[in-house]
């Protein structure tokens, strides 16, 4: 019984699709076919001049009308235009439609020169666009935030750096040094100038560099000195002992100041000074250069007349006996006609002040080596 239901159930299954195919495979459907592919076609062929598609920003309309004037397909669309806003009516190419494009402009701040304003561009703007488009000239040292090739954005604050650069020439007063030279030929706490200082002067040439006027940078590209100072040289009386010999490992000082060992004294002695200017030697200069290396004439240098008794390269140590002058361990050299004047040694001087400011002295001169005895 089951099986018999099955079987009818299954011709009328076929039945049905049997039908159904006659249905769509009858000549009027196919009529009706072939008439909606037509209309469509035609439809297509004469309304799509008329589909207008509208890009306003990041928005997208699409209308169809016969309009041809852009303001009045936008007014009916109700889409606002700025007075800054760029409009662009792309004409239909054959098969296509019609496009209008609304670009809106933004804002971006400049500052340059000083002021700070806001200027509009549209998307897609550079740097350099912006800058051309406002007659502003960027030149090669100028500093700016942005590269030129930047795509503007929204808000973008571009700043503009004026770099400048400038020479500038100054005169400076250059300083002179002060010698002090300590001796005793001058009493205790005085001072005397053997030579009085001036004043130097040089020009400086710097090259500044300036962002927006102000000076940011400099460095000194030249210097010429216009004039050299002139070093001051004071003679500060503190009982310094004159000479620049010093044999004090060889013969050492007691305690009053005197030579603790010397072969003789000479008491009460006259002394004169004297100077030459220049390298000068005296007559003795081969003894004393070959035993002490002595080769010109220094403080510590004497001449005397009697030199039976005081040979060239004899060692002296002369002073006052209050100490109030010290000339210092010395060395004979030279000899001169002096002797009139009752003058047993004649002091060198560096300079011809000190030897005028030695005057006549009345010394003690220790003999302290006598060379070959």
């Amino acid at each position: 019984m089951i099986k018999v239901l099955q079987n009818r159930s299954l011709r009328v299954l076929l039945r049905c699709l049997e039908v159904l195919l006659r249905c769509v495979f009858s000549s009027a459907t196919a009529v009706a076919i072939a008439a909606a592919a037509f209309f469509a076609v035609r439809f297509a062929a004469v309304y799509l001049d008329h589909v207008v598609y509208i890009v306003d920003g990041d928005s997208a309309t699409v209308t169809v009308t016969r309009e041809q004037d852009y303001r009045k397909i936008l007014e009916s669309e109700e889409v606002q235009i700025g007075p800054r806003d760029l409009v662009e009516h792309t004409a239909p190419a054959s098969g296509r439609f019609r496009q209008i494009s609304i670009q809106h402009p933004f804002s971006v701040s400049l500052s340059v020169d000083g002021e700070a304003q806001d200027l509009y561009c549209m998307e897609g703007d550079t740097v350099a666009e912006l800058l051309a488009a406002n007659g502003v000239e960027l030149r090669n040292a100028d500093k700016i935030t942005h590269p030129r090739a930047t795509v503007l954005m929204p808000g973008d604050e571009i700043t503009i750096i004026r770099v400048d650069s400038r020479r500038v020439e100054n005169e400076v007063v250059l300083p002179y040094e002060t010698v002090e030279k300590h001796t005793s030929v001058i009493k205790n706490g005085s001072t005397r100038y053997l030579q009085y200082g001036a004043e130097g002067l040089k020009k400086e040439t710097w090259e500044e560099v300036l962002e927006d006027g102000e000076v940011v940078d400099r460095y000194k590209v030249r210097e010429d000195i216009l004039k050299y100072p002139t070093t001051a040289h004071v003679l500060v009386g503190d009982g310094s002992p004159i000479s620049n010999f010093d044999f004090s490992d060889q013969y050492p000082l007691d305690a009053n100041g005197n030579p603790v060992n010397y072969i003789s004294v000479l008491r009460n002695q006259k002394a004169t000074g004297y100077h030459r200017s220049g390298k000068a030697w005296g007559s003795g200069y081969w003894t004393t250069k070959g035993q002490y290396g002595v080769t010109y004439c220094q403080a510590g240098t004497v001449a005397v007349v009697r030199l039976n008794e005081m040979p060239y390269g004899t060692k002296l140590y002369i002073k006052t006996p209050d100490n109030k002058f010290i000339y210092g361990y010395s060395v004979v050299n030279d000899t001169g006609e002096f002797a009139g004047n009752g003058v047993t040694v004649d002091l060198f001087y560096e300079t011809y002040t000190e030897s005028v400011l030695n005057g006549a002295r009345f010394v003690d001169i220790y003999i302290l080596e006598i060379p070959g005895r």
